[in-house]
């Protein structure tokens, strides 16, 4: 995407990342339900054009999404398609890629937050190349053009128990759009995202009590400038936390909680 359909994406990416925070749970759920919502819109041109021309007043949009989808998916979903719906985009296909990169961009954090984002952005990669340098399933790839379903499950037979769930997830639903893009493109633009989001660092932050917006910007801002990128903070309550934080970032560990400085004092006391 690019100009306006970058800087909207980026904000509704960081809104989805924010709700996201509280339920690390409904990740996976989330995402099939954001292709779903994707691909019910790609079923009609009339749709399409409507949920993406500028020149449409928002509470249209809005509504038919409500109509559409309002007791069919997760308010999360629901929200997160509203998000997209208000915003402008560049051309109308980027409604559908919006949707689409959402949903990819929670099965990659769902692989970040259980350690194993770059092994899925490695066998992305190798599932592209596998592609490319099989002429049969290119072929059966291509034979199947016009039910990306089929696909989808030819690709997901091929890597059970090959690869990590995640990776056959987003290389399936890579293969299982309706594109014009080679099935190996796909998967490699995939890659190519997870590659971006993994050179982002994860901090898994738990803190007595909910941190507010002001708060979440400074410690990321913090983080930051500790890291040389920017930190996705993955918050969480944890009443053991009696006072201050406990960041974890990599291997990285930040504990600053009154039980630890408690510990440490009592420590020397004992030495």
């Amino acid at each position: 995407m690019r100009g306006t359909s970058s800087t909207s994406f980026g904000e509704v990416l960081r809104q989805a990342e924010s709700a996201s925070q509280a339920d690390r749970g409904a990740l996976e759920p989330g995402a099939e339900e954001l292709f779903s919502v994707a691909d019910a819109i790609d079923s009609s041109n009339q749709l399409v054009r409507t949920l993406s021309d500028p020149g449409r007043p928002a509470e249209v949009k809005e509504a038919a999404v409500r109509s559409l989808f309002g007791d069919r998916v997760s308010p999360q979903t629901l929200g997160s398609t509203l998000e997209v719906v208000r915003r402008r985009w560049s051309q109308q296909e980027d409604v559908l890629d919006a949707l689409e990169l959402l949903g990819v961009a929670a099965l990659l954090d769902l692989a970040g937050s259980e350690g194993v984002l770059e092994q899925v952005e490695g066998e992305l990669f190798e599932v592209s190349r596998l592609i490319d340098g099989s002429g049969e399933l290119t072929a059966a790839l291509d034979d199947a053009r016009e039910n990306p379903s089929q696909r989808a499950a030819l690709l997901r037979r091929l890597l059970d128990g090959r690869v990590h769930r995640l990776t056959v997830a987003l290389a399936a639903r890579a293969v299982g759009r309706r594109s014009d893009i080679k099935p190996a493109r796909r998967v490699e633009e995939f890659a190519r995202f997870a590659s971006e989001r993994r050179r982002r660092a994860f901090a898994e932050v738990a803190s007595a009590v909910p941190l507010n917006e002001s708060q979440q910007a400074r410690l990321s801002a913090i983080l930051a400038g500790i890291y040389g990128r920017e930190v996705q903070l993955n918050l969480q309550v944890d009443p053991d936390v009696v006072g201050g934080l406990r960041i974890q970032v990599g291997d990285d560990l930040y504990d600053a909680t009154v039980l630890a400085r408690l510990s440490r004092a009592r420590a020397k006391l004992v030495a």
